[in-house]
């Protein structure tokens, strides 16, 4: 777990603390959230349940049920959480570790148990010391819903420990014989999961990894592509065919509804459902002063694997099933693998970015990162200082060159975006034309940076 010591040394401080409290540990639906329970909870004495999605009272009842069956024989306690808590806590050690994973599935529908916590924390007269840890792998109702839901509440959590997604710089230190190329296309693909890259063999190629673990019919991803929504959601026939149509490029609503043909309201509903469990979420523009030349409401899909299954595998899945896997490759991912992965490189290049102005003087500093989405046109990032000064970059991972042709453009998503840049970066992995490189020497203003990062 030496991707998330940070995170594993936050939670055994609250559990060496002398108080008893309540944390929150979170991750997106794929991180290693599990692998860091398992390494935390070793050697500690514990209680542990992982709630369902089901009626508040059937929650009531498995929590009883399942709990009862790690306490002493003998003891008897009925179903009300103030007597579950007390069960727990009456068998005494040092200090008690009682962990509810996927908590939202209780806090939803029954503020109840959140009172019981609340109120066993402050209890004076308790001498057995709790740490109640929440955790849950629902990142959109943590960051968007849990407060209001839980209202005053909120304010009685210790602690909320997100899990940080972990980076391009991890993944190349995974697969150390990948080119930069293959790295960025194996990232676009699985993503900042760890979880996903343990199912890889470092040993072989991006393209065998992918041929034996997700296109092979015994392949562990190929499973999960069939299985990766959440079994809450019903109607997959609807979902499929918006998710399809996502990762295919439409992005917008009425893009999904040209396609889907469902009318606009229905695909609303869809996607707020997809967005409610972390399968889709709504990009953020950057607020850059020509809001009449951006885009709004665009969404698309949060995880990697996703959308990489819908863009490539999904619709051609007949053919799979006839191809052998290496052939289905090259004829239906390898042609268009480059281009597919370009927004993974512009994340790549922001990071670069975020890196060394890090490492920078503070008056040299710029954060706020973020894309602007145009009618017309997209800038690949934009930052901004304390001063209000701007720099923006734009990314070319599939061109052999980036050519003079290629900067006018970029002037001109500018200028639709109503942005005067201090500093303009123009990042190739390949090369520049020699026009642009002349304008680059002639322009202190113009960046340009080639080859890997």
């Amino acid at each position: 777990m030496s991707f998330y010591s940070d995170e594993l040394s936050q939670l055994e401080h609250h559990f060496a603390s002398p108080d008893n409290g309540i944390v929150i540990l979170y991750g997106e639906r794929q991180s290693a959230i599990q692998d860091i329970l398992k390494s935390f909870l070793k050697n500690k004495p514990h209680f542990y349940y992982q709630a369902r999605s089901c009626s508040a009272k059937l929650q009531q009842q498995f929590f009883y049920d399942e709990i009862r069956e790690e306490l002493p024989k003998g003891m008897r306690i009925d179903v009300r959480y103030s007597e579950i808590i007390s069960g727990m806590l009456s068998v005494t050690c040092e200090k008690r570790l009682i962990v509810i994973d996927e908590f939202q599935h209780f806090f939803r529908s029954d503020a109840s148990l959140m009172e019981e916590l609340i109120r066993t924390v402050h209890n004076k007269w308790n001498n057995q010391k709790v740490m109640f840890l929440l955790s849950s792998s629902n990142k959109n109702w943590i960051e968007h819903d849990m407060v209001s839901t839980l209202s005053g509440q909120a304010y009685e959590i210790d602690a909320i420990i997100p899990l940080k997604p972990l980076s391009f710089d991890d993944f190349r230190a995974t697969f150390p014989s990948y080119d930069f190329p293959s790295a960025v296309e194996g990232f676009c693909i699985f993503g900042p999961f760890p979880d996903y890259w343990q199912k890889l063999d470092p040993a072989l190629s991006l393209q065998e990894n992918i041929c034996k673990h997700v296109l092979s019919q015994d392949g562990f991803f190929h499973e999960k592509g069939k299985r990766l929504l959440p079994s809450e959601l019903r109607e997959p026939a609807v979902y499929n065919t918006i998710l399809c149509a996502l990762s295919s490029g439409r992005k917008k609503l009425n893009d999904l509804y040209k396609l889907t043909g469902y009318d606009r309201a229905k695909i609303s509903v869809y996607l707020k459902n997809l967005m409610e469990y972390d399968v889709v979420e709504k990009i953020e523009n950057y607020d850059a002063p020509g809001h009449e030349n951006a885009q709004k409401g665009i969404y698309r899909i949060t995880d990697a694997f996703l959308r990489f299954w819908y863009c490539f595998v999904f619709p051609h899945y007949s053919k799979l099933a006839r191809l052998e896997s290496d052939k289905f490759y090259k004829k239906y991912i390898d042609p268009m693998l480059r281009t597919y992965a370009g927004e993974t490189y512009a994340s790549v290049c922001t990071a670069f970015l975020q890196k060394q102005f890090m490492e920078a003087d503070a008056d040299a500093h710029f954060g706020d990162f973020g894309m602007w989405f145009g009618k017309v046109g997209t800038i690949d990032l934009i930052a901004s200082d304390k001063k209000g000064n701007h720099i923006a970059g734009f990314c070319n991972f599939e061109k052999n060159r980036m050519t003079y042709a290629d900067l006018e453009w970029n002037r001109y998503c500018l200028k639709q975006a109503g942005l005067k840049c201090e500093r303009l970066y123009m990042f190739s992995y390949a090369s520049f034309d020699e026009k642009l490189k002349k304008e680059a020497l002639s322009d202190p203003a113009l960046i340009l940076i080639d080859g890997e990062l």
